[in-house]
């Protein structure tokens, strides 16, 4: 969490019931992670954008792509001249302008700023789109090659007996598939997890357009089903801890399976790192 003169009570706010599945991950991690007033102007500021977008887009779609382009320029994937190219595809000249102008609550400077605040907070979903997007550059055969990409994000180490888990999924079945995600932590409160979803099918990376890192990147996120689940142990709990996510089909049959380890530890930590 950071503070920010824009956004006074962001540092101050914490997020504690949403929803497990992310329709939009870097949207819906976001307006999670805004204060309350912050969340109301974010409300207002889309609302204003309906007659500011290209025809193929919605308010909420364009901005999920911005945030998208956001975070490639951020990590030095895309230049700016690129990034505000991939702004005017999706916003009008009129919304370009509001972006443009620092005294707006909302421009890219500002978003900049709440799309840090969220990575701070939970840099697990950024490291499961930069191994994605990893992925898709190096040509790695599980995006085309295998019926369901799997994977996830556990911080290492763990404090005050509670941890964010990231789930993502692809299905490359060519059909969308009714599935459960079961997560089954030793020791846990609860010691099971299962979330059903709906996984659509993903469509296939052409690997000569996979350098197209915003194209890329989006079809990508756009067409997986991206999971964030709570997960809590006892305040006695410590030491390592194995958390196994497991992939069940329509009938029960296991798709995929993960095990993953993390230690509890009674001090706050900051160190987190992937699967």
């Amino acid at each position: 969490p950071m503070r920010s003169n824009s956004f006074p009570l962001l540092s101050l706010h914490a997020p504690t019931l949403h929803d497990s599945t992310l329709d939009r991950p870097l949207s819906d991690l976001m307006v999670a992670h805004l204060d309350p007033e912050t969340a109301a102007a974010w409300d207002d500021w889309k609302l204003s954008l309906m007659d500011s977008v290209r025809g193929d887009q919605t308010p909420d779609s364009a901005v999920e792509q911005l945030l998208q382009a956001l975070h490639l320029n951020e990590q030095g994937l895309l230049d700016d001249a690129r990034l505000m190219t991939e702004a005017k595809r999706v916003f009008k000249i009129t919304a370009i302008d509001t972006l443009m102008d620092k005294s707006n609550k909302f421009d890219l400077r500002s978003l900049r700023t709440l799309l840090a605040h969220t990575k701070a907070w939970e840099p697990g979903l950024f490291r499961l789109i930069d191994r994605l997007q990893d992925s898709a550059i190096r040509g790695d055969q599980s995006l085309n090659e295998t019926p369901w990409r799997l994977d996830l994000d556990l911080p290492p180490r763990c404090s005050q007996g509670r941890a964010d888990l990231f789930v993502m999924l692809h299905n490359k079945t060519g059909a969308t598939s009714n599935v459960k995600v079961d997560v089954v932590v030793a020791e846990g409160e609860p010691a099971l997890q299962t979330i059903r979803v709906e996984a659509r099918a993903s469509r296939r990376i052409d690997r000569t357009r996979a350098t197209d890192q915003v194209d890329t990147l989006g079809r990508l996120l756009d067409d997986a089903t991206v999971l964030w689940i709570g997960l809590a142990w006892p305040d006695s709990k410590l030491g390592s801890h194995p958390v196994q996510v497991t992939l069940r089909g329509e009938h029960g049959e296991t798709l995929s399976s993960v095990v993953v380890q993390t230690t509890l530890s009674s001090k706050a930590q900051q160190e987190s790192a992937g699967q």
